[in-house]
Protein backbone atom coordinates (compact mmCIF):
# COMPACT_ATOMS: atom_id res chain seq x y z
CA UNK A 1 0.00 0.00 0.00
CA UNK A 2 1.43 3.23 -1.06
CA UNK A 3 1.17 7.04 0.95
CA UNK A 4 -1.29 8.29 -1.42
CA UNK A 5 -3.60 5.08 -0.37
CA UNK A 6 -2.58 5.51 3.69
CA UNK A 7 -3.65 9.34 3.14
CA UNK A 8 -6.69 8.53 1.20
CA UNK A 9 -7.84 5.84 4.13
CA UNK A 10 -7.51 9.37 6.53
CA UNK A 11 -9.99 10.66 4.89
CA UNK A 12 -14.18 10.56 5.41
CA UNK A 13 -15.58 7.29 5.76
CA UNK A 14 -16.96 7.75 1.95
CA UNK A 15 -13.24 8.11 0.54
CA UNK A 16 -12.36 5.07 3.17
CA UNK A 17 -15.21 2.93 1.55
CA UNK A 18 -14.72 3.65 -1.92
CA UNK A 19 -10.56 3.15 -1.85
CA UNK A 20 -11.34 -0.44 -0.26
CA UNK A 21 -14.12 -0.97 -2.73
CA UNK A 22 -12.50 0.61 -5.67
CA UNK A 23 -8.98 0.50 -5.41
CA UNK A 24 -8.14 -2.17 -2.70
CA UNK A 25 -10.49 -4.90 -3.66
CA UNK A 26 -11.47 -5.55 -0.24
CA UNK A 27 -13.96 -8.06 0.76
CA UNK A 28 -17.45 -7.22 0.98
CA UNK A 29 -17.32 -7.52 4.70
CA UNK A 30 -14.88 -4.76 5.10
CA UNK A 31 -16.31 -2.94 2.00
CA UNK A 32 -20.12 -3.31 3.94
CA UNK A 33 -19.40 -2.08 7.24
CA UNK A 34 -17.48 1.16 5.50
CA UNK A 35 -20.97 1.81 3.49
CA UNK A 36 -23.25 1.42 6.62
CA UNK A 37 -20.96 4.25 8.49
CA UNK A 38 -21.81 6.85 5.53
CA UNK A 39 -25.30 7.55 7.18
CA UNK A 40 -24.32 8.14 10.38
CA UNK A 41 -20.59 10.12 10.20
CA UNK A 42 -18.81 12.95 8.47
CA UNK A 43 -19.82 14.39 4.64
CA UNK A 44 -23.16 11.55 4.48
CA UNK A 45 -24.10 12.15 7.80
CA UNK A 46 -23.98 16.22 7.61
CA UNK A 47 -25.83 15.94 4.00
CA UNK A 48 -28.46 13.37 5.16
CA UNK A 49 -28.95 15.66 8.51
CA UNK A 50 -29.55 18.75 6.31
CA UNK A 51 -33.35 17.43 5.41
CA UNK A 52 -36.06 18.75 6.18
CA UNK A 53 -39.81 18.17 7.58
CA UNK A 54 -41.15 18.28 4.29
CA UNK A 55 -38.71 15.50 3.51
CA UNK A 56 -36.97 17.75 0.78
CA UNK A 57 -33.30 18.80 1.31
CA UNK A 58 -33.34 22.97 0.35
CA UNK A 59 -36.79 24.28 -0.83
CA UNK A 60 -37.68 22.00 -3.34
CA UNK A 61 -36.58 19.32 -6.39
CA UNK A 62 -34.43 21.89 -8.24
CA UNK A 63 -34.50 24.98 -5.85
CA UNK A 64 -31.62 26.17 -5.31
CA UNK A 65 -28.55 24.58 -6.66
CA UNK A 66 -26.92 23.25 -5.14
CA UNK A 67 -29.03 22.21 -2.07
CA UNK A 68 -31.87 20.98 -3.42
CA UNK A 69 -33.32 17.72 -3.02
CA UNK A 70 -31.95 17.07 -6.44
CA UNK A 71 -28.08 18.00 -6.16
CA UNK A 72 -28.35 16.44 -2.42
CA UNK A 73 -29.46 12.77 -4.15
CA UNK A 74 -26.36 13.26 -6.98
CA UNK A 75 -24.04 13.93 -3.86
CA UNK A 76 -25.10 11.31 -1.74
CA UNK A 77 -24.89 8.76 -4.71
CA UNK A 78 -21.85 9.78 -5.47
CA UNK A 79 -20.57 9.17 -1.33
CA UNK A 80 -21.55 5.75 -1.60
CA UNK A 81 -24.51 5.64 0.74
CA UNK A 82 -26.18 2.51 0.52
CA UNK A 83 -28.67 1.77 -2.35
CA UNK A 84 -31.57 0.63 0.48
CA UNK A 85 -31.39 4.32 2.48
CA UNK A 86 -34.68 5.18 2.83
CA UNK A 87 -34.49 8.96 3.26
CA UNK A 88 -33.14 8.71 -0.60
CA UNK A 89 -35.76 5.86 -1.78
CA UNK A 90 -38.40 8.15 -0.57
CA UNK A 91 -37.55 11.39 -2.42
CA UNK A 92 -37.04 9.44 -5.51
CA UNK A 93 -40.44 7.68 -5.36
CA UNK A 94 -41.83 11.10 -4.26
CA UNK A 95 -40.72 13.24 -7.79
CA UNK A 96 -42.00 10.03 -9.60
CA UNK A 97 -45.55 10.72 -8.42
CA UNK A 98 -45.58 14.26 -8.29
CA UNK A 99 -43.06 15.17 -11.16
CA UNK A 100 -43.36 12.68 -14.10
CA UNK A 101 -45.13 13.44 -16.87
CA UNK A 102 -46.88 11.75 -19.30
CA UNK A 103 -43.80 11.86 -21.97
CA UNK A 104 -41.76 10.17 -19.08
CA UNK A 105 -39.69 13.40 -18.38
CA UNK A 106 -39.54 14.78 -15.11
CA UNK A 107 -40.56 18.28 -14.46
CA UNK A 108 -39.13 19.82 -11.43
CA UNK A 109 -39.86 23.50 -11.45
CA UNK A 110 -43.14 24.85 -9.72
CA UNK A 111 -44.94 25.90 -12.94
CA UNK A 112 -45.72 23.48 -16.38
CA UNK A 113 -42.93 23.61 -18.30
CA UNK A 114 -41.28 20.57 -20.21
CA UNK A 115 -38.47 18.27 -18.78
CA UNK A 116 -34.80 19.12 -18.49
CA UNK A 117 -33.16 16.53 -20.95
CA UNK A 118 -29.83 16.73 -18.50
CA UNK A 119 -32.08 16.38 -15.20
CA UNK A 120 -33.87 13.40 -16.73
CA UNK A 121 -30.41 12.03 -17.28
CA UNK A 122 -29.07 12.97 -13.75
CA UNK A 123 -32.12 11.64 -12.01
CA UNK A 124 -31.88 8.07 -14.09
CA UNK A 125 -28.47 8.04 -13.21
CA UNK A 126 -29.21 7.91 -8.86
CA UNK A 127 -32.63 6.74 -9.31
CA UNK A 128 -31.44 3.31 -10.78
CA UNK A 129 -29.41 3.05 -7.87
CA UNK A 130 -31.45 3.41 -5.38
CA UNK A 131 -34.95 2.51 -6.56
CA UNK A 132 -33.82 0.50 -9.56
CA UNK A 133 -36.45 -1.80 -9.08
CA UNK A 134 -39.44 1.03 -10.59
CA UNK A 135 -40.53 0.16 -13.79
CA UNK A 136 -41.46 3.97 -14.01
CA UNK A 137 -37.50 4.63 -14.56
CA UNK A 138 -38.16 2.78 -18.25
CA UNK A 139 -40.71 5.59 -19.46
CA UNK A 140 -37.85 7.91 -18.56
CA UNK A 141 -35.10 6.28 -20.69
CA UNK A 142 -37.50 5.66 -23.55
CA UNK A 143 -38.62 9.28 -23.45
CA UNK A 144 -34.36 10.57 -23.37
CA UNK A 145 -33.77 7.98 -26.41
CA UNK A 146 -36.50 10.12 -27.92
CA UNK A 147 -34.09 12.73 -27.83
CA UNK A 148 -31.03 12.37 -29.59
CA UNK A 149 -30.15 14.79 -31.97
CA UNK A 150 -28.30 13.83 -35.40
CA UNK A 151 -25.28 14.36 -33.96
CA UNK A 152 -25.77 11.08 -31.36
CA UNK A 153 -25.38 13.89 -28.48
CA UNK A 154 -28.40 15.27 -26.56
CA UNK A 155 -29.37 18.98 -25.06
CA UNK A 156 -31.43 20.26 -22.59
CA UNK A 157 -32.60 22.79 -25.93
CA UNK A 158 -35.37 20.79 -27.40
CA UNK A 159 -34.84 23.58 -30.52
CA UNK A 160 -31.12 22.80 -31.31
CA UNK A 161 -30.15 20.60 -33.79
CA UNK A 162 -26.95 19.70 -31.56
CA UNK A 163 -26.28 18.24 -28.86
CA UNK A 164 -24.19 20.06 -25.94
CA UNK A 165 -21.37 18.31 -23.82
CA UNK A 166 -23.22 18.59 -20.37
CA UNK A 167 -26.11 17.90 -20.83
CA UNK A 168 -24.59 14.32 -23.53
CA UNK A 169 -22.87 13.16 -20.27
CA UNK A 170 -25.57 13.52 -17.73
CA UNK A 171 -27.29 10.90 -19.99
CA UNK A 172 -24.82 8.90 -20.71
CA UNK A 173 -24.26 8.17 -16.96
CA UNK A 174 -27.91 7.52 -16.43
CA UNK A 175 -28.53 5.34 -19.38
CA UNK A 176 -25.44 3.25 -18.35
CA UNK A 177 -26.40 3.09 -14.80
CA UNK A 178 -29.84 2.06 -15.77
CA UNK A 179 -29.13 -0.43 -18.02
CA UNK A 180 -27.43 -2.55 -15.55
CA UNK A 181 -30.76 -3.63 -14.63
CA UNK A 182 -32.27 -3.48 -18.06
CA UNK A 183 -30.25 -4.40 -20.53
CA UNK A 184 -31.09 -3.63 -24.34
CA UNK A 185 -29.38 -3.03 -26.94
CA UNK A 186 -30.45 0.23 -27.46
CA UNK A 187 -29.73 1.63 -24.82
CA UNK A 188 -25.82 0.39 -26.13
CA UNK A 189 -26.63 2.10 -28.88
CA UNK A 190 -27.46 5.38 -27.52
CA UNK A 191 -24.49 5.01 -25.19
CA UNK A 192 -22.42 4.67 -28.23
CA UNK A 193 -23.84 7.16 -30.43
CA UNK A 194 -23.08 9.63 -27.04
CA UNK A 195 -19.66 8.76 -26.98
CA UNK A 196 -19.15 9.46 -30.46
CA UNK A 197 -20.63 13.26 -30.07
CA UNK A 198 -17.82 13.83 -27.75
CA UNK A 199 -15.03 12.37 -30.18
CA UNK A 200 -16.51 14.07 -33.16
CA UNK A 201 -15.60 16.66 -30.87
CA UNK A 202 -12.23 16.40 -29.91
CA UNK A 203 -13.62 15.13 -26.36
CA UNK A 204 -14.57 19.47 -26.05
CA UNK A 205 -11.38 20.27 -25.05
CA UNK A 206 -11.19 23.56 -26.56
CA UNK A 207 -14.45 24.73 -26.14
CA UNK A 208 -14.34 25.98 -22.24
CA UNK A 209 -11.66 26.32 -20.24
CA UNK A 210 -13.66 24.60 -17.16
CA UNK A 211 -13.56 21.27 -19.15
CA UNK A 212 -9.87 20.91 -18.23
CA UNK A 213 -10.18 21.83 -14.41
CA UNK A 214 -10.55 18.86 -11.99
CA UNK A 215 -13.95 20.10 -10.23
CA UNK A 216 -15.87 18.02 -7.93
CA UNK A 217 -19.21 17.93 -7.43
CA UNK A 218 -19.52 17.57 -11.18
CA UNK A 219 -23.06 19.21 -10.75
CA UNK A 220 -24.71 19.21 -14.15
CA UNK A 221 -21.23 20.16 -16.00
CA UNK A 222 -19.15 18.17 -18.09
CA UNK A 223 -15.00 18.16 -17.73
CA UNK A 224 -12.73 15.57 -18.99
CA UNK A 225 -12.15 13.38 -15.55
CA UNK A 226 -16.13 13.35 -15.60
CA UNK A 227 -15.43 11.70 -19.14
CA UNK A 228 -12.81 9.30 -17.94
CA UNK A 229 -14.77 8.20 -14.80
CA UNK A 230 -17.95 7.36 -17.04
CA UNK A 231 -15.54 5.73 -19.64
CA UNK A 232 -14.00 3.52 -16.14
CA UNK A 233 -17.14 2.68 -14.97
CA UNK A 234 -19.20 2.29 -17.90
CA UNK A 235 -16.38 -0.11 -19.21
CA UNK A 236 -15.56 1.77 -22.50
CA UNK A 237 -12.36 0.39 -24.38
CA UNK A 238 -9.39 1.96 -24.53
CA UNK A 239 -9.09 4.23 -27.46
CA UNK A 240 -6.85 7.21 -28.73
CA UNK A 241 -9.59 9.29 -26.92
CA UNK A 242 -9.16 8.20 -24.05
CA UNK A 243 -5.77 7.83 -23.94
CA UNK A 244 -5.62 11.55 -25.02
CA UNK A 245 -7.29 12.41 -21.76
CA UNK A 246 -5.10 9.77 -19.74
CA UNK A 247 -2.39 11.63 -20.24
CA UNK A 248 -4.12 14.96 -19.30
CA UNK A 249 -4.61 13.38 -16.83
CA UNK A 250 -1.76 12.23 -15.42
CA UNK A 251 -0.14 15.62 -16.10
CA UNK A 252 -2.39 17.31 -13.52
CA UNK A 253 -0.55 14.74 -10.83
CA UNK A 254 1.36 16.75 -8.03
CA UNK A 255 3.71 14.16 -5.57
CA UNK A 256 0.79 11.14 -6.21
CA UNK A 257 -1.66 13.62 -5.37
CA UNK A 258 -4.52 15.54 -7.31
CA UNK A 259 -5.50 19.32 -6.80
CA UNK A 260 -8.77 20.35 -6.76
CA UNK A 261 -9.30 22.87 -9.36
CA UNK A 262 -12.84 24.11 -10.04
CA UNK A 263 -15.73 24.53 -7.58
CA UNK A 264 -18.83 25.44 -9.36
CA UNK A 265 -20.62 28.54 -7.56
CA UNK A 266 -23.94 28.52 -5.81
CA UNK A 267 -25.21 27.25 -2.11
CA UNK A 268 -23.94 24.26 -0.75
CA UNK A 269 -24.40 22.24 2.24
CA UNK A 270 -21.34 22.52 2.83
CA UNK A 271 -17.86 22.20 1.06
CA UNK A 272 -16.56 19.30 0.91
CA UNK A 273 -12.69 20.48 -0.06
CA UNK A 274 -10.79 23.66 -0.67
CA UNK A 275 -9.71 24.61 -4.20
CA UNK A 276 -5.46 24.77 -5.13
CA UNK A 277 -6.02 22.16 -2.11
CA UNK A 278 -5.09 18.32 -2.45
CA UNK A 279 -8.42 16.59 -3.54
CA UNK A 280 -8.80 13.29 -1.58
CA UNK A 281 -12.35 12.55 -3.74
CA UNK A 282 -10.52 13.84 -7.02
CA UNK A 283 -7.21 11.81 -6.09
CA UNK A 284 -9.34 8.90 -5.39
CA UNK A 285 -11.45 8.97 -9.25
CA UNK A 286 -7.75 9.57 -10.73
CA UNK A 287 -6.35 6.44 -9.22
CA UNK A 288 -9.44 4.49 -10.10
CA UNK A 289 -9.48 5.87 -13.68
CA UNK A 290 -5.69 4.36 -14.20
CA UNK A 291 -6.32 1.37 -12.28
CA UNK A 292 -8.68 0.38 -14.87
CA UNK A 293 -6.99 1.60 -17.91
CA UNK A 294 -3.53 1.31 -16.64
CA UNK A 295 -4.13 -1.85 -14.60
CA UNK A 296 -1.92 -0.48 -12.12
CA UNK A 297 -2.78 -2.68 -8.94
CA UNK A 298 -2.68 -0.79 -5.39
CA UNK A 299 -2.89 -3.51 -3.31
Amino acid sequence: MNDTVRWLLEGDVSIQYQTHSFLLNSDFAVCGQLQRRIEHEGFGERLVSCRNPSGHWGLWYYQPKWTSTHYTLCDLKQLGLSKDNQACREMVLRALDECQGDDGGLNFAKRPMPSDIAIDGMFLDYASYFCAEDQRLDKIAEFVLTQRKSDGGFSWDYQSIHGDPHTTICVLEGLSTFQKSRQHHILADAIEGGLRFLYDRHLCIDEDTRFTKLSYPYRYRYDLLRFLEFACVAQIPLNEHIEQALMWLISKQKHERWNLELIHPGAVHMQFESVRQPSRFVTLKALRILKHFRNISFI
